[in-house]
């Protein structure tokens, strides 16, 4: 079994929340990364103040290359490690 491989991944933007109260850390979140190469069905697993809807937000807009079991691509549950650092 392969591991998805990001295509596109935008940034995960701060909110001024977040940067008021000076926060970081790391976001886990669970994703179904389809055979399509989008994910689907992202839920916070363990989350950062002011920092969830945001990671929630840049993984949507994500793209991976699929996971592939025996050649061929696969739906897959996989966790996200995002790590949160001050612009």
């Amino acid at each position: 079994m392969t591991r998805p491989v990001p295509i596109v991944a935008p940034a995960v933007v701060y909110t001024r929340q977040a940067r008021q109260a000076r926060v970081e850390g790391t976001v886990l979140a669970k994703c179904v990364v389809t055979t399509a190469g989008s994910l689907t069905g992202c839920r916070i697993v363990k989350g950062v103040p002011h920092m969830n809807e945001a990671v929630l937000e840049a993984l949507a807009a994500s793209r991976y290359r699929p996971v592939t079991y025996q050649g061929r691509p696969v739906n897959v549950d996989y966790v996200f490690s995002i790590k949160l650092v001050l612009p």
